[in-house]
């Protein structure tokens, strides 16, 4: 019998373990085949009991064959059962003969399909941020107690060949009221397909992903790049292509009051992160951003502003460096619109919303962090294209609409270096028809700002708002047109220190019309300004030329005296003074007081109408082809200008204009002559007959004024030449004084029908009645009654003499001319003859009282004279015997007794002279002389004055007329009368 020999230890051993394997194979498959409906089955009941997690997971299957793990839909809900993550399939293949070999997790694919995340931000809790998904989570993520520290093992590393998500959706929904702090619209990400390929936790691997997504249902998003997930560094770019706008007003809402209607937004970047020496730097570059169809309104519903586009260009941002810098900004058909009220508060200032002060901390303060090196940024262009702003304000009291249409604009480069220069060209239109640009350099850091300004065909009619509360006029045409250089620039502190405009300005067809009247009131075919120079900062102007073509004036004198010059001014309202006051009292800083200069201001076809309106006849003159030039115009003390213009009045009379004056200083000084020549005088028929009660029939005058202006003293002098005067008929007047004009013409028009005057005028401009026109005509009025009252003074000035000829002085008793009275007569027949329209009174006048006496003893001499048969005179009476005889014998015959009886009673000697004179006194008492006698005496002088005249002088007889010589008792002289007449 054989025996069998016993298996060996080892052999057992061998046989064993493979018992071992074989049911530890059997127990694993039974355990992957039940754990996948375990876990189903179990984990979401643990899960919610010991987390609060509630989850629910769909059909889990492991594949054993061709490893793999799938899970079917599942869901993560919050304490409503609301989902919060839910997918409809998630597919895991693992490499695990990799995974063993690498000492790693390795996956070769996983695949998410339709995930949906609904993150919802739920009410603060104590200023903590809720989400519905950490509050879903809140237990397991809460912080589990210190345990103690193990050592560090290095962390399992794990490779995925491919993770892919399609057809996803990410939805963010915050369920605070709209009004809280931090609010944002619902957004929502659809259509949401994620790919990463080779992602691997090791260090510094950088995985490549793909995104894409729809944003709100219209925009797209996408994203391509590397990415290290580990620590998150990367670089990639990224796009957003329309993005709707509107929905996010909320985000701004706080901050500015206005309504997005319309909007949409794009975006293209590239960016790089990495960790650098300080830490992390990072990169944007190749960025773009583009807002397409804005549209902006007030909360009334009113458009404020929109635009076709905003592209942002060629955008880099280097966080490392700190730098900013763009290719170009583009706006495309930007309108805006703004008001400004009667306050000058702009409308858009009310778009920003008053945000509340912060509370002051109660903690500790901690000291402030040490200032961050500045951000440096550089953009090469900005562009406007086809921009339209609309200002309406209403700084003149009416809302008026001031448009800039058409407008282009270029500016750059512009950056934070400082002293960089920037080019700025700009043009539009102002109200769609007048032309403006700009071309120049401008600097940020300080700022400065300069180049040359053009602008054409202003219509100055814009102008005319806001001169209806300062001027009573109305601007009916004109247009502006200018080119100047602006230069402008600040100190580093903001503060201006320099401002200068340099150029010149044209005026065209300016018409200026008075609103009282409706009546032109100033004209202006051509203005012509060049070589202006005006320094803001020293507040001097200095202009080279000015030229006037065809200017139109027209000065008037109303009703009342008073003329338009100083009506046009209108008084200030309340509220505008009240304005005035209150910018002057801010403005604490005295400004230096504004000089200028004109060096010539010319004048061509120039003409200056006067009218005087408060005579008894309009007044109307016109000084026409008024042409010439001032120079040196300025309001500085110390100078004045020379003026010299030619003109015609009424389109014949020449008129010069020469001196110099300066009426802009507190002290205004004037040396100027004015000449007319030849200027008609029935033109001064409203004058004559207001102030003489006559019309001017006929008549020419020129006339030379000198005027000088020292201070406030007025002095001139006026040479009037007149020729031809004759008066018209006579006009009624109350302020027409009493004058024989007719005599005064005579008396001072010459053989020539010349009349020749000087009249002196003085006046004092601070005296509250003062009036050239009325000194004038005063001094004139007084020129004319001196000549009536005192006519021959003014003869024998004309002869060449100081005594006056309207007196010949008689010796008494004698009719005879002596020769000083022929003296006297020559001169004022020469007189005459220069006043042919003179005619001449001569009234002949005796001394009464002693010229009687005087033709006693006349008569007595002859009556002795017929008893001598000789000529007597008593005077030779001691001479003469028979002259003695007569005398005895005229007693003898007189008395009826002789000189001897006469002797006896007066006890004289018979043949004594004391006796013959008093028979000399007693025949005289006895002749008889009467009134008729006087009278004959003084016509005997008239007649010898006339005959002198006429004879000797060639006075034509006609022209002089002996007057009746009525003697009275109290005529005291002995003398001719001459009076005048026309």
């Amino acid at each position: 019998m054989e025996t069998t020999m016993p298996a060996s230890p080892r052999a057992r051993r061998l046989r064993y373990l493979v018992y071992a394997l074989l049911l530890l194979l059997i127990l694993v498959s039974l355990l992957l085949w039940q754990t996948p409906r375990l876990i189903q089955r179990y984990l979401p009941g643990w899960l919610a009991d010991r987390y609060g997690i509630h989850l629910t997971l769909g059909e889990i299957d492991v594949s054993l064959r061709h490893p793999a793990l799938t899970i079917g839909f599942s869901s993560l809900l919050d304490d409503k059962q609301q989902p919060i993550v839910n997918f409809d399939h998630l597919q895991i293949i693992p490499e695990l003969k990799t995974s063993w070999q690498q000492k790693r997790v390795v996956l070769s694919d996983v695949t998410l399909t339709r995930p949906v995340v609904l993150v919802q931000r739920l009410s603060d809790k104590k200023g903590d941020v809720r989400l519905n998904l950490t509050d879903a989570l809140a237990t397991l993520l809460a912080p589990t107690p210190v345990a103690q520290a193990e050592p560090e093992t290095a962390p399992v590393i794990v490779d995925i060949g491919r993770i892919a998500l399609t057809d996803g959706q990410l939805a963010y929904l915050d369920k605070r009221k709209a009004s809280e702090p931090g609010w944002v619209p619902s957004v929502k990400l659809d259509k949401l397909a994620l790919q990463l390929e080779g992602l691997s936790t090791s260090e510094e691997h950088l995985t490549a992903y793909q995104l894409a997504a729809t944003l709100n249902g219209k925009s797209t998003l996408s994203a391509q790049g590397k990415l290290d997930i580990t620590s998150g560094m990367g670089q990639g770019k990224a796009s957003l292509k329309q993005l709707d706008i509107k929905p996010f007003a909320p985000l701004w809402a706080p901050y500015l009051k206005l309504a997005l209607t319309q909007g949409n937004a794009g975006a293209e970047v590239e960016y790089q992160l990495k960790n650098g020496k300080k830490g992390i730097e990072w990169q944007l570059s190749k960025g773009k951003l583009t807002l397409d169809n804005w549209q902006m309104k007030h909360d009334k519903g009113e458009e404020f502003a929109r635009f076709s586009q905003l592209a942002i260009a060629e955008l880099a941002v280097d966080g490392n460096k700190q730098s900013l810098h763009i290719g170009k900004i583009t706006l495309q058909q930007p309108h805006l619109k703004a008001t400004i009220n009667e306050r000058q508060e702009l409308d858009l200032a009310e778009l920003l919303l008053d945000q509340p002060s912060a509370k002051p901390s109660k903690e500790k303060k901690e000291k402030p962090a040490p200032a961050s090196k500045p951000w440096q940024w550089q953009i090469n262009q900005i562009a406007i294209n086809k921009g339209d702003i609309t200002l309406t304000e209403a700084s003149s009291g009416k809302p008026l609409a001031r448009q800039l249409s058409d407008l282009q604009l270029s500016l750059g480069p512009l950056g934070s270096k400082s002293e960089q220069q920037s080019k700025v060209t700009l043009s539009t239109r102002f109200n769609q028809k007048s032309p403006l640009a700009f071309d120049g350099q401008l600097t940020m850091t300080p700022f400065t700002l300069s180049g040359e300004i053009t602008q054409q065909a202003l219509p100055l009619v814009l102008a005319q708002p806001y001169l209806n509360d300062l001027l009573r006029i109305k601007v009916k045409e004109g247009e502006l047109s200018s080119k100047t250089k602006l230069a402008l620039a600040t100190t580093e502190q903001g503060e201006l220190n320099k401002l200068t405009l340099q150029g010149g300005l044209d005026i065209h067809t300016l018409k200026v019309v008075d609103r009282a009247d409706n009546q032109r009131l100033l004209e202006i075919n051509d203005l012509k300004l060049t070589g202006l120079d005006y320094d803001g900062i020293s507040q001097k102007m200095k202009i080279k030329d000015v030229a006037l073509t065809k200017p139109f004036a027209r000065i008037e004198i109303n009703e009342n005296g008073v003329t338009n010059i100083q009506q046009l001014l209108l008084t200030a309202p309340a509220s505008a003074k009240g304005k005035a006051e209150v910018s002057q009292s801010k403005n604490n800083k005295a400004a230096p007081a504004f000089q200028f200069t004109i060096d010539e201001l010319r004048t061509e076809q120039g003409n200056l109408r006067f009218a005087d309106r408060s005579l008894s006849q309009d007044f109307v003159a016109d000084i026409a082809s008024l042409g010439g030039q001032s120079r040196h115009i300025s309001n500085i003390p110390g100078q004045r200008s020379e003026l010299s213009l030619n003109g015609k009045v009424d389109r014949y009379a020449p008129v010069t204009i020469r001196g110099g004056t300066n009426l802009l200083v507190a002290d205004p000084v004037l040396d100027i002559a004015v000449a007319f020549n030849n200027l008609e005088l029935t033109t001064f028929t409203p004058y004559s007959g207001t102030y003489a009660g006559y019309a001017i029939d006929k008549g020419q005058l020129s006339v030379k004024l000198h005027y000088k202006l020292e201070g406030k003293r007025l002095e001139g002098d006026n040479d009037i030449t007149i020729k031809k005067l004759q008066l018209g008929e006579k006009i009624k007047s109350e302020q027409a004084k009493d004058l024989p004009l007719g005599l005064a013409i005579a008396l001072l028009s010459d053989a020539n029908g010349v009349i020749q005057m000087n009249l002196k005028v003085k006046g004092n401009l601070d005296q509250p009645d003062f009036s050239l026109g009325n000194i004038f005509w005063d001094v004139l009025g007084n020129t004319l009654s001196k000549a009536i009252t005192s006519p021959f003074s003014l003869l024998a000035s004309l002869a060449g003499g100081s005594e006056d000829l309207d007196e010949i002085t008689f010796l008494p008793g004698d009719p005879d001319l002596t020769q000083t009275q022929q003296e006297k007569l020559t001169k004022l027949a020469q007189a005459l003859k220069d006043r042919p329209k003179l005619s001449m009174n001569i009234r002949g006048k005796v001394n009464f009282n002693e010229e009687r006496p005087i033709l006693q003893r006349q008569k007595l001499e002859r009556a002795l004279a017929k008893l001598t048969g000789n000529q007597v005179d008593l005077d030779l009476l001691e001479q003469d015997k028979d002259m003695q005889d007569a005398l005895a014998q005229a007693y003898e015959d007189r008395f009826g007794e002789d000189l001897g009886d006469l002797a006896d009673r007066l006890h004289l000697d018979e043949k004594s002279a004391a006796l013959r004179a008093q028979a000399v006194a007693l025949l005289q008492e006895q002749q008889l002389i009467t009134a008729k006698s006087l009278r004959n005496l003084a016509m005997r002088r008239a007649q010898n004055t006339k005959e002198f005249l006429v004879d000797a002088q060639g006075i034509t007889p006609e022209r002089l007329f002996v007057l009746d010589s009525q003697v009275k008792e109290e005529d005291k002289e002995a003398k001719v009368v001459l009076t005048l007449d026309e």
